[in-house]
């Protein structure tokens, strides 16, 4: 990823800041940072001195044109390193929140959002209310203990994406009981992350699917994504799920 950074730069397929550098965590984040500084720096020199070592793809590429030619990507190369803070070097979640705050009233990001990085309370919280609210009325033992409760309703906020079955379990089985506490619990936490103004990792990637995808603002916010980057790489693609493959494809 580093070198083809490097090469998009130098043969001037695109600039730095016009480069989206995406990775799955902050130490994978700063470890590719650098990783593409030490590159630009390293292809920078080699142009410069002409002398790299022979196994050296890289160089060995970009030296291979018209002197004119090869100190033009000298140059840009080092106007790359001049500028090197303004490249989009961060995980998929600090991508996202990046282009919410750069879309503005179109990304749907209340100004005074708090971030937290877990919501389990909030979990424990909704599923306490709505396993009362169902049960405490009934003098019978409920199907459904409120462990099970809070397991199924974890496993549901923690992953959105997933579908939640059977939607068609018999009413009063367990099942239909633990189907329903975990798509109530669901949406009663998205409720209430909006209502107190919380933000997790999760709505930093379902707001900006949202704001690319609205009917009435989508195609403008699209368009400002889209005019900012050239070219998108992407570390350890297979681990891109769904909805962020659909943010990037869009």
């Amino acid at each position: 990823i580093a070198a083809l950074a490097a090469r998009y730069v130098a043969e001037g397929v695109a600039t730095l800041p016009e480069l989206m550098l995406v990775t799955f965590s902050r130490a994978a984040t700063r470890e590719l940072r650098e990783r593409v500084r030490e590159r630009l720096v390293s292809a920078e020199r080699g142009l410069a001195s002409g002398q790299f070592a022979r196994d050296d793809e890289l160089l060995g590429l970009l030296a291979d044109a018209s002197a004119e030619e090869v100190q033009r990507r000298r140059h840009r190369l080092t106007r790359a390193l001049a500028g090197f803070d303004a490249a989009t070097i961060a995980t998929t979640h600090g991508f996202c929140s990046q282009m919410l705050d750069g879309l503005g009233l179109a990304g749907d990001l209340e100004p005074d959002a708090t971030f937290v990085e877990d919501v389990d309370d909030l979990v424990i919280e909704a599923v306490a209310d709505l396993y009362l609210q169902r049960f405490a009325a009934d003098p019978t033992e409920p199907a459904v203990s409120h462990d099970a409760a809070l397991r199924v309703a974890r496993a549901a906020v923690a992953d959105p994406q997933a579908r939640l079955v059977p939607a068609d379990a018999p009413s009063g089985s367990s099942a239909q009981l633990r189907y329903a506490l975990a798509s109530d619990a669901y949406t009663e936490v998205y409720r209430r992350k909006r209502t107190r103004g919380l933000l997790d990792y999760d709505d930093l990637v379902s707001r900006l699917d949202d704001a690319l995808r609205d009917p009435v603002r989508g195609t403008a916010a699209v368009e400002r994504v889209r005019s900012r980057y050239r070219v998108v790489l992407v570390d350890e693609f297979q681990d891109t799920d769904p909805l962020q493959w659909r943010i990037l494809q869009t």
